[in-house]
C-alpha cells in the first residue's frame, strides 16, 4: 500500500514538476517576445516621429528615394501612405506598383489612435513583420508614416530559449526524481484521511470528526485540524448571526448611519444615509467629502478625533431636497482601546422644525391680527369716554370705526374657529348631487352689490347641459364665495369669471390619464372635471405662490387688512378641497390676473 501511495505522490510530483516546466516554456518565450516587442515598439515610434519631421510637404513624383534614404540611415523599412491608403513612398518596392494599405490593421488602429501596430506575415518578403503606423500631419491628406522590421531576430533568440528550456527541464527532472524517492518515508493512510477530513471542512461539512490511531506528529496534526475545525464552525456560526442581526438593524433604521476612519473615509453606510443626501452610487471606501459634500461634517469629524467626546448639531441638506438633520458624531475604538473611526448619525427633524415654524409664525399672527382691532377699540372707547362722545358727529366715526373693528375681530374669530374645525375633522362632508349653476348664481348673488360698487362684472361659463356632480353644497358654496370674493378685493378694472369644464382623457398603458395639455406638472390621476375662478386683477408674484393657503399669509399685507382680509380665506379653501377629496392649484400672472383652479374626481 505504501509503494502504491509513494509512487502515485511520486508521479504527482512529477506531474507537477512537468506543468511547471512547461508552464515556464510556454511563458518565458512569449515573455521575452513581448518585451522585445514593446521595446522595438517605442524605439520605431520614436524613430517614426523623427522621420516624421522631415518628410516634405509636397514633392513631384513620390517619396521612394526619401524613404530609401532613411532605411539606410536605420536599417528599418519605411512606408508613406496618404490618407487614403495610396502608397505614396517605399524604401523596398515601387511605391506605385503597391496595393492601397487604408485597410492595414497598424493603419486603421493609427487613424484612430495617431499611433497603430501590428504583426502579420509579409507576401513580398515571406517573412514575420512588425508594423508601426504613425498619423502625419503634414500635407498629406493626413496620411500614415509606416516603419517596419523583420521579426527574425526574436525568433531566433526565443528557439535557443526553449531549447535551454528544454535541456533545463530533462536534467532537473532527473534530480527531482531521485531526490523524491529518497525523501518521500512518510506518507500513509493518515494523510489520506487528513486530506479527505480536510476536504469536506473546506466544503462546509462540520459534522464529521477525526480520529487518528498514530500518536506521532501526523496524530498531533490530526487532532489539532479537527479542534480547529469545530472552533471554525462555532465563530462562523457566531459570526454569521452578528451579521444577519447588524443587516437587519441598518436595513430597517430610518435614521442614517455612517461608520468612517480617523482620516474621514467611509466604511460603513446605510440606505437612510444616501436617501437624505441623494446618493445613488455605493460609496464605502471613498472620503466622506467627496460624496456629502458638507463641510460641517468634516470638521466634526476631526474635532471628534482631536477631543475623543461626542458632538452634536443640526446641518441643513438643499439637495435632492431641503432636509433638516440632527447630526450626532461619536468615536468609536478597537480591542486595543485605539480610536478607529467616528460613528455618524442622522435624524431627520425636518418636520419638527417645520410644525416648529408654523407654531411661532401662527401665535405671531394671531397676535398681530387681533391686536390690532382690540387696540383700535380700546383707544377709540377711551376717547369717548373722555368726553368725545359729546361731540355727536366725531362720536357716530368712533362708533362706526369700533363697530368695523369687533365686525373684523369677529371674522377672524369665525374664520379661525371655522378653520379648526376642518382640521379637527368636526366638519363632515356630506356629498350629495348639486346642481353647479345654482352653487355659482347663489355665490353671485351674496357678491353682486359689491362687486357691483367697484365696477366690475361677475360672470359665468357653464355648460347648460353640465350634469350634477357630487359634492357638499354649502361647502362647496364656501370655496367659490372666498375664492370670487379674493377675485373682487384685488381687482381694480374687468371682473370674475367662474369656468366650468370637462377634462379631456387618453389612454395610455391601459390606464386612463389627463391629457398632457391641460395638467403637465401634477400626478397622473383621475379628473372628471375643473372648476376655475379667474380675474383680471393685480396679480401674485411667482415666488408667493407657494405660500398661499397659509394661515394669514398676505402677498400685500397692507392692502389684504384694509380690504377687510383675514388672512385664512385661502387656508380654508384649500382644506376644504382637499376634504372632498379634490386638488386646486393657483397660477398667476402679475398685472393680468389670478385663476384658481380645483379639480374635481
Amino acid at each position: 500500500m505504501k509503494r502504491v501511495l509513494f509512487t502515485r505522490i511520486l508521479v504527482y510530483y512529477l506531474i507537477i514538476f512537468t506543468l511547471l516546466f512547461t508552464a515556464l516554456e510556454l511563458y518565458l518565450p512569449r515573455f521575452i517576445k513581448h518585451n522585445y516587442i514593446s521595446n522595438l515598439k517605442e524605439d520605431l515610434i520614436i524613430q517614426g516621429r523623427l522621420i516624421a519631421e522631415q518628410i516634405p510637404p509636397t514633392f513631384s513624383d513620390n517619396l521612394d528615394n526619401f524613404c530609401k534614404k532613411y532605411k539606410e540611415k536605420t536599417g528599418t523599412r519605411i512606408t508613406i501612405i496618404d490618407g487614403s491608403g495610396r502608397v505614396v513612398g517605399d524604401s523596398d518596392e515601387p511605391s506605385e506598383k503597391m496595393e492601397n494599405h487604408l485597410y492595414r490593421p497598424e493603419v486603421k488602429e493609427a487613424s484612430l489612435n495617431n499611433i497603430g501596430s501590428s504583426i502579420h506575415f509579409s507576401n513580398t518578403l515571406q517573412k514575420d513583420f512588425f508594423y508601426l503606423a504613425i498619423k502625419l500631419n503634414v500635407d498629406l491628406n493626413r496620411g500614415f508614416l509606416r516603419l517596419s522590421v523583420p521579426l527574425t531576430e526574436v525568433e531566433s533568440e526565443v528557439s535557443l530559449i526553449k531549447k535551454g528550456i528544454l535541456f533545463s527541464w530533462l536534467a532537473a527532472l532527473l534530480i527531482v526524481t531521485l531526490f523524491g524517492l529518497f525523501q518521500i518515508r512518510r506518507i500513509t493512510k493518515s494523510i489520506e484521511e487528513i486530506t479527505a477530513f480536510s476536504q469536506e471542512v473546506a466544503a462546509g461539512n462540520f459534522k464529521r470528526r477525526l480520529f487518528l490511531k498514530e500518536k506521532d506528529e501526523l496524530g498531533e496534526l490530526g487532532k489539532n485540524i479537527s479542534n480547529m475545525a469545530q472552533e471554525l464552525k462555532t465563530r462562523l456560526t457566531q459570526s454569521e448571526e452578528e451579521k444577519y442581526k447588524m443587516e437587519a438593524i441598518l436595513r430597517n433604521m430610518s435614521d442614517g448611519l455612517i461608520l468612517t476612519d480617523t482620516k474621514g473615509r467611509i466604511l460603513l453606510c446605510n440606505s437612510a444615509v444616501k436617501n437624505f443626501f441623494g446618493i445613488e452610487s455605493d460609496i464605502e471606501g471613498q472620503a466622506l467629502i467627496e460624496n456629502l459634500r458638507n463641510e460641517e461634517l468634516v470638521k466634526t469629524i476631526n474635532k471628534v478625533v482631536e477631543s475623543g467626546e461626542a458632538l452634536s448639531h443640526e446641518i441643513e441638506v438643499a439637495h435632492p431636497k431641503e432636509l433638516y438633520l440632527m447630526t450626532t458624531a461619536a468615536p468609536f475604538y478597537s480591542v486595543r482601546e485605539k480610536m478607529s473611526g467616528v460613528v455618524l448619525t442622522f435624524h431627520d427633524i425636518t418636520r419638527l422644525k417645520q410644525l416648529e415654524e408654523v407654531r411661532k409664525d401662527f401665535v405671531a399672527n394671531v397676535s398681530h391680527e387681533i391686536k390690532t382691532p382690540i387696540t383700535a377699540i380700546k383707544g377709540f372707547a377711551e376717547t369717548l369716554l373722555e368726553g368725545a362722545i359729546d361731540d355727536r358727529e366725531n362720536a357716530y366715526k368712533f362708533l362706526e370705526t369700533i363697530k368695523n373693528h369687533s365686525e373684523r375681530l369677529n371674522s377672524l374669530v369665525s374664520d379661525l374657529l371655522t378653520l379648526s374645525r376642518i382640521e379637527l375633522g368636526d366638519i363632515k362632508i356630506k356629498k350629495t348631487a348639486v346642481n353647479l349653476e345654482d352653487v355659482v348664481e347663489s355665490v353671485f348673488a351674496t357678491l353682486t352689490d359689491k362687486a357691483r360698487n367697484k365696477g366690475l362684472y361677475l360672470e359665468k361659463q357653464i355648460p347648460h347641459d353640465f350634469p350634477k356632480v357630487m359634492a357638499d353644497r354649502n361647502n362647496l358654496i364656501q370655496i367659490l364665495l372666498n375664492l370670487v370674493d379674493n377675485g373682487i378685493k384685488f381687482t381694480e378694472e374687468g371682473g370674475v369669471t367662474v369656468k366650468v369644464q370637462s377634462l379631456r382623457f387618453k389612454v395610455q398603458n391601459e390606464k386612463e390619464i389627463i391629457d398632457s395639455s391641460i395638467i403637465t406638472h401634477r400626478p397622473l390621476l383621475e379628473y372628471l372635471f375643473e372648476i376655475e375662478v379667474e380675474d383680471t386683477g393685480i396679480g401674485i408674484p411667482r415666488k408667493n405662490l407657494p405660500r398661499l393657503g397659509e394661515r394669514f399669509y398676505r402677498v400685500d399685507k397692507a392692502r389684504s387688512r384694509d380690504l377687510g382680509g383675514t388672512g385664512l380665506g385661502l387656508a380654508i379653501v384649500k382644506h376644504l378641497v382637499k376634504a372632498h377629496g379634490w386638488d386646486m392649484e393657483i397660477q398667476s400672472t402679475p398685472g393680468k390676473g389670478t385663476t384658481a383652479t380645483i379639480f374635481v374626481s
